[in-house]
Order: structure tokens, then C-alpha cells, then sequence
């Protein structure tokens, strides 16, 4: 396993995230020895491709995963709102994060994008996220997406991995995996380390942040039952921290370093 941490926009409207200018932020890591950036992006688009692979290679970081929330928090997008029209756009815009995300070999975490199911019945909203994420796996079929399960005070939709393991079997495609989050499983998992053995080799992606979203080391999360756990299961992918960033960044990069590189070892 590899360790990565979560960059945004300085202009991010999102708390858990390094927000930083891309450059200082990638100095960074790579000052403490970390092996990945994930980048949550309001536009793939504007994004200077060229530019990005440059500093990538520069500093010595991979980019395993794009982060799509901010889409959902600036934009309103969403892949289960009442409007079709809001909601084509919603994967319009996952169309575009894959485009990006192919030529770097990331994935593409589907979060927060994913909405609430607002006016709609649960489980109408539910059947509007199958489609539209059964639509997207198959247009962008060449990139690996990453549902998120989100705490119930985020969402009303999917919010735990049984939650999620049965909408990977009603989207019933390839390349959709889990993304677990240990912030959100401490709040919604009765053991966090069960459920990682439940979803097994669906597991595409993991995202680290301790019992207060602070940085691992911060809380009271057993992060060597965890990664014991990722280990059983077979998973060797990036641990990546999406954390709220105090006191302040430097200490928020040590903790998680110290917290989790002896474990990786």
C-alpha cells in the first residue's frame, strides 16, 4: 500500500482537503515522503495537462484517484436530482473527470456527486443513481469509478458498504469498485474492520481521516486493525488522507506519516 493525501482548489468550499496552490502543495509531499496526490477538481477541463504531468514527475507522485464533490457543493450537480437535466450534466461532467483520469491511470471517486434523494422517495432516487451511474461505467468503460458510502448526516443515499455492495450488483458493470472511507465507516459500520472483509475485492480505493477527521494519529481509530484488514482482503492500493487540515498542514502530513508508513512497511 502507498500513501497519498487529497489537494483541492484553494477556493475548495470543502473543509477535509489540503487546500493549497498545486505546486506547494505537491512540495509538500514530496518533503515527507509520500507516494501519491488524489486531486479533487471543480473543472477537469481547465486543467493544463501537460503542466500537471510535468510537477507530477517533478516531484515524484502518482495520481491514483480525481475527486468529483466539489461539483455537487459549487455546482449543485447531481446525479440523482429530480431535474434530467441536472442530472445529464452531473454525468457530462463524470464524462469529462474519466477523459482526464484515463490519461494519468486514476480513478474517479463518485461522492457526494452522487446527491440526496431530496423530493424524490428513497427508492426512486436510488433507481436514478443505478442508471445514471450504470451510464457513466459504460461510456467511460476504459476508467475505474469509485462509489463512496457517506455518513447519514451527508446523504440519505448509500451510506454504508452492504448499502453500496448491493447497488455495484444492480449497476452490474466492471469497473465500479467501493471507495472506503474510514471516517465515514466509524460512524456507519458497526466494525470497521468487518466490513472491509465483506466488500473484499470490490474495495477500489481507500480514503483515511480518523474518528474527528483529523489527520490518523489524531483520534481513537485502530488504523493497524485496518490496514491488517486491507491486507486480508488483498488490497494494495493508496491510502489517501481526506482529512480537515489543523492545527496546521505540516503537523496534519507528519501524523499521518508517522500513524501509517510503519504499518505499510
Amino acid at each position: 500500500m502507498k500513501l497519498a493525501v487529497v489537494v483541492a482548489p484553494p477556493t475548495a468550499g470543502f473543509e477535509a482537503v489540503v487546500r493549497r496552490p498545486l505546486r506547494e502543495a505537491l512540495s509538500l509531499l514530496q518533503e515527507y515522503g509520500y507516494d501519491g496526490v488524489e486531486l479533487s477538481l471543480l473543472d477537469p477541463k481547465v486543467i493544463d495537462r501537460g503542466e500537471l504531468r510535468s510537477m507530477l514527475s517533478e516531484y515524484g507522485l502518482e495520481l491514483p484517484a480525481l475527486s468529483t464533490g466539489l461539483n455537487y457543493l459549487h455546482f449543485g450537480l447531481s446525479l440523482t436530482s429530480p431535474d434530467p437535466a441536472v442530472r445529464k450534466r452531473a454525468v457530462d461532467r463524470l464524462l469529462e473527470f474519466a477523459d482526464l483520469a484515463y490519461e494519468f491511470g486514476a480513478a474517479v471517486v463518485i461522492g457526494l456527486i452522487r446527491g440526496r434523494s431530496g423530493g424524490l422517495s428513497r427508492r426512486s432516487a436510488l433507481k436514478l443513481l443505478v442508471e445514471e451511474l450504470r451510464e457513466v461505467c459504460k461510456r467511460a468503460s476504459h476508467v475505474k469509478f469509485l462509489l463512496e458510502p457517506l455518513n447519514r448526516y451527508e446523504t440519505d443515499l448509500v451510506n454504508n458498504v452492504e448499502e453500496a455492495l448491493e447497488v455495484l450488483e444492480m449497476v452490474a458493470v466492471e469497473n465500479l469498485y467501493l471507495l472506503v472511507d474510514t471516517f465515514h465507516m466509524n460512524i456507519e459500520e458497526p466494525r470497521i474492520e468487518v466490513s472491509i472483509k465483506r466488500a473484499g475485492g470490490r474495495i477500489g480505493h481507500v480514503h483515511v481521516a480518523d474518528s474527528n477527521r483529523l489527520a490518523p494519529g489524531m483520534g481513537h481509530l485502530d488504523f493497524k486493525s485496518v490496514v491488517s484488514a486491507l491486507r486480508e482482503v488483498g488490497y494494495d492500493g493508496y491510502l489517501s488522507a481526506e482529512v480537515i487540515v489543523k492545527p496546521d498542514l505540516k503537523t496534519v502530513l507528519e501524523a499521518t506519516k508517522r500513524t501509517l508508513a510503519p504499518l505499510l512497511a
